[in-house]
């Protein structure tokens, strides 16, 4: 063995774990490795058992079998609970749910214990009685003990392991002789404190626009929801939100429960990272039934030792529909178009500095598996999902109205060749009344509105209109009888009183407002119920929170509607 050997620095084991350890969320150690006095990467020692290197780093991970602390609230759990709904106790409501840190943590989600308790009492839970579970301290008299749980350099937390204290042992061995055990004096170890459950996922229930029938065949249901790309993640949120609720482990598992629970039928994502389509979403999303297509910017950034960028990914359930064309939309390839009709050199470098923003857009045609309508006998039940992230700089509405004005052209030019009912969602980074939110929902846009965002001319020499009937799903609901869902009132509360909006889908330091829309063709489809709109008391776990934070793991909200097919 010519090998030199490897040693661990003394106390030089870390394990960041200020903010709390939860479940789902990844634990990294940190330990300083040397040779000759000359330090080594951690990640560059081999694993025990690894084929390669004679000196390899052995890491052990242990779960304590004694139960620590109290319980912790529901909503908040990095937070000691303070108190308890016993009406969720006589209901026999799972325990953790029915703990919160103050009385105003409880009263603002008083709407959830509501749901709790209904969902019991339908399944036949009986109000008989209950049992506290509000305890605190470890076992009287129980001897301490160690159960190994993981055996490499990184760990997640279970839900086997919430309430118990964690262990992590770790030391260099050599490769032979085999199942040596290592120089007690050797190994360096940590604990961290108890492990908390994590946040239960966003619940918000579908609000009835028209009433109830049991004829639901032809139904579905589309969603739109910016992700929140970890690369922008990182860099724009990591004072604001808490380390281990802004963690990809942790951020991912939240996003994909809260997808899953709301089964759309059609998901239109935006901001997902290229590395994590191949690696998450795509395997994941496959295994719940959907078919997966994806469309990434072009221009890829550094990041986490490897080159990715964000990008637009459509899924749909592949027991509804099939996919017949998709269309891939890059916005550069239409501005570099469009300077090419310009003869002044001038121009055409001002505009290619102003509109090459690298956004893209993918649309589908897709086939339904059922027939849209009653009376569509044989006919084939086409529908064209156009999915899109417009350009976010907020001093550059001219690029947003462009691209908008872009990508429904496309649409134009699908809708001209097959007569089909169309969906266009996303995330256009545009308020409402704004001049790409217009052209959106009215067809054209003002003069005035145009001239005033046009500083080097070239919009006004564009045809600013369309001929497609797109209305807003959301802002259907200001319309709606409310006698169909007696929730309706409270929802059409939440809406922008002037243009009939949700009244914010993204929440930032500097931002909240409505960013995020779903339009669909009006003489083809018609929204019968849309995902219900919270209040930012039930987003934030603090005033002035901004998003993302433990229990919303995006900085947009998820819009979702339902459509029905109109007869043609």
């Amino acid at each position: 063995m010519n090998e030199r050997p490897l040693v661990l620095v003394p106390n030089s084991l870390r394990l960041s774990t200020s903010d709390g350890v939860f479940c789902g969320v990844t634990l990294e150690p940190y330990v300083l490795v040397k040779r000759d006095n000359a330090p080594v990467a951690a990640d560059d020692v081999p694993e025990e058992g690894a084929p390669e290197g004679y000196w390899q780093l052995r890491s052990r991970w242990y779960r304590s079998t004694i139960p620590r602390g109290g319980a912790v609230c529901s909503v908040h759990p990095e937070r000691e609970a303070a108190l308890q709904c016993i009406v969720c106790l006589r209901c026999k409501v799972a325990q953790h749910l029915s703990y919160h840190c103050s009385v105003e943590c409880f009263k603002s989600h008083w709407n959830l214990h509501k749901d709790y308790h209904q969902q019991c009492q339908s399944n036949g839970v009986q109000e008989n009685g209950y049992e506290s579970g509000f305890k605190t301290g470890s076992v009287a008299g129980s001897v301490e003990s160690w159960v190994e749980v993981g055996r490499s350099r990184t760990y997640t937390p279970t839900q086997d392991d919430v309430g118990y204290v964690l262990k992590f042992e770790v030391c260099i061995v050599g490769k032979a002789p085999p199942h040596t055990m290592p120089d007690p004096m050797k190994v360096q170890v940590v604990q961290t404190t108890r492990v908390r459950p994590a946040p239960n996922p966003p619940l918000r229930h579908m609000v009835q626009l028209v009433p109830p029938s049991s004829h639901t065949n032809g139904r579905f249901t589309l969603l739109t929801y910016n992700l929140l790309a970890d690369l922008y993640a990182k860099a724009d949120f990591a004072n604001s939100c808490p380390a281990w609720s802004l963690h990809w482990h942790y951020r991912k598992k939240n996003l994909l429960r809260e997808l899953l629970t709301y089964k759309a039928d059609i998901l239109c994502l935006q901001e997902v990272q290229s590395d994590h389509y191949l690696e998450f979403w795509a395997p994941e999303l496959q295994k719940a039934g959907y078919v997966a297509i994806y469309k990434k910017k072009t221009a890829e950034i550094y990041t986490d030792n490897k080159y990715a960028i964000d990008g637009c990914a459509t899924f749909f359930r592949r027991d509804r529909f099939s996919l017949v064309k998709k269309y891939e939309v890059e916005f550069n390839k239409a501005a570099l178009s469009l300077a090419e009709s310009f003869t002044n050199q001038s121009q055409k470098k001002s505009a290619l500095n102003r509109l090459l923003k690298d956004n893209v857009a993918l649309i589908a045609v897709l086939e339904a598996i059922e027939p849209g309508t009653p009376d569509a006998s044989n006919r084939r039940t086409l529908i064209c999902v156009a999915n899109t992230h417009i350009h976010a700089n907020p001093e550059l509405n001219d690029v947003k109205l462009w691209q908008v004005h872009t990508l429904l052209k496309g649409l134009e030019k699908i809708a001209a060749s097959a007569d089909i009912p169309m969906l266009v969602a996303g995330d256009f980074n545009s308020i409402p009344g704004s001049p790409a939110h217009s052209l959106l929902v009215k067809g054209k846009v003002d003069a005035a509105q145009v001239n005033s965002i046009d500083p080097l001319g070239f919009l006004k020499e564009q045809k600013l209109q369309h001929s497609l009937p797109l209305l807003s799903a959301y802002a259907r609901m200001w319309e709606a009888n409310s006698a169909h869902d007696g929730r309706l009132a409270k929802q059409k509360q939440r809406l922008d009183q002037k243009h009939h909006e949700p009244g914010f889908t993204n929440i930032t330091k500097d931002f909240k407002g409505t960013l995020d829309y779903i339009l669909y063709t009006n003489n083809s489809l018609q929204p019968t119920a849309v995902l219900e709109l919270p209040v930012e008391a039930e987003v934030q776990s603090r005033p002035d929170e901004q998003l993302p934070n433990a229990q919303y793991s995006s900085d947009h909200l998820a819009l979702l509607s339902e459509f029905m097919y109109l007869n043609r």
